[in-house]
């Protein structure tokens, strides 16, 4: 018998589990690796101001609270109960089995995948299509730029890392719960799909001026690619242009995360 106590905490339910052997747990255990996410369409929300923000417009499958908690972490589960939502209070070294943070404020959310279908999707304003970019702390980064810039939805290529690992919640800030993600898609495809409607700019070293950005009309599709090969030739071939960023001679490349803040932050303010 798996050891579980349920306790009434004003209107919904606290469970206090010892065992690490709840199969809750077992399933929060697993959203580190996208294959589970992908299975159990869930993933990973840390810390208490990511979640109190969270918990305005969306609801999450059940929340986990270490034993050792913060008061602020407390009052976000306190209120994530009020809503009806599952509270499971857990001992710290199970918790530190779930959380992914250094130092946690001993709180997570398990939150639902958000669903969006490709074929859905309508490319207006400023978008981004990112090209194999693996590092989840710069696509924790991308993605909140393109909530800081009103990025209208963020394209992710195929052999680009998961938008919903952990790592890349902690660096979005939670913005991956709040921006339009399309993930695993095809690039050229949806390139020639919209070439009609969209242009599409890359990023690339030797591009030209910016000011193709600042002067252009219509939808827009930034194009970033990967720090070790940059823009894939599929994808450069559906380009209707680059552009560089001008940097100080002498200085090493911007990495994508930054490459992609500025030209967003240009699209803007054009």
């Amino acid at each position: 018998m798996v050891p579980v106590t349920i306790y009434q905490k004003k209107s919904s339910m606290y469970f206090s589990i010892t065992s690490s052997s709840n199969n809750r747990l077992k399933i929060s255990r697993s959203l580190h690796s996208r294959s589970y996410i992908m299975k159990h369409r869930a993933f990973l929300m840390e810390g208490s101001r990511f979640i109190a923000d969270y918990l305005r417009n969306s609801e999450p499958k059940w929340i986990i609270l270490s034993e050792e908690a913060t008061p602020a972490s407390r009052t976000v589960a306190n209120d994530a109960s009020e809503a009806g939502i599952d509270v499971l209070e857990i001992p710290p070294k199970i918790f530190s089995e779930i959380s992914d943070t250094a130092h946690s404020q001993g709180i997570i959310a398990v939150c639902t995948l958000p669903e969006i279908r490709a074929n859905e999707l309508k490319p207006e304003g400023t978008f981004l299509l990112l090209d194999r970019i693996s590092d989840p702390g710069n696509i924790g980064t991308i993605i909140r730029s393109a909530a800081a810039f009103g990025c209208s939805n963020v394209i992710m290529g195929e052999g680009c890392c998961c938008p919903f690992l952990p790592k890349v919640s902690r660096g979005s800030a939670g913005a991956n719960a709040k921006v339009s993600l399309l993930y695993d898609i095809d690039l050229p495809s949806f390139m020639m799909r919209h070439s009609d409607k969209c242009t599409f700019i890359g990023a690339e070293a030797s591009g030209g001026s910016i000011e193709q950005i600042r002067s252009s009309t219509g939808s827009i599709g930034i194009v970033i690619g990967s720090e070790a090969h940059g823009i894939s030739e599929e994808v450069r071939d559906r380009l209707d242009g680059t552009v560089s960023i001008p940097i100080k001679e002498g200085v090493e490349s911007l990495n994508a995360a930054v490459s992609a803040s500025i030209l967003l932050y240009i699209a803007k303010n054009q």
